[in-house]
């Protein structure tokens, strides 16, 4: 056989093996999102196909907000007082009550309450 001949015999079947590869490929959106698994291994495989919680809203997310904000409030009131001072509240993060301190202690007590920061962020829009 001549070379060119020879080539021609390998290069028919190896076109019969790639070209239905070849349509499969475009018949593939390539702008679609890709769908792999999780492939993570610190993941537990339990956990690689949880679907995230649905986002909390309405009366359940300003609970929410409320409760997390007494959460800080507590742990910061190392006393158990029920009251804190500007720099508790400045040594807990809470960053907020210890810039408006004097805003929210209108008694002028040296000290704010849970009340007392709720009333003030109601006066500043927020809704609980």
């Amino acid at each position: 056989m001549r070379p060119l001949t020879l080539r021609l015999h390998l290069l028919v079947p190896a076109l019969a093996l790639v070209l239905p590869i070849l349509a499969q490929a475009q018949s593939v959106d390539p702008t679609g999102p890709i769908q792999t698994e999780l492939r993570d291994p610190s993941v537990p495989r339990a956990l690689r196909n949880v679907k995230p919680a649905p986002a909390t809203q309405g009366a359940a997310l300003q609970a929410q907000v409320e409760r997390k904000l007494r959460e800080s409030f507590d742990a910061a009131d190392v006393a158990g007082a029920g009251a804190l001072t500007r720099e508790q509240a400045q040594a807990a993060g809470l960053g907020v009550v210890a810039k408006n301190f004097d805003r929210i202690d209108i008694a002028g007590t040296g000290k704010v309450t849970f009340e007392d920061v709720k009333r003030y962020l109601r006066s500043r829009g927020a809704k609980f």
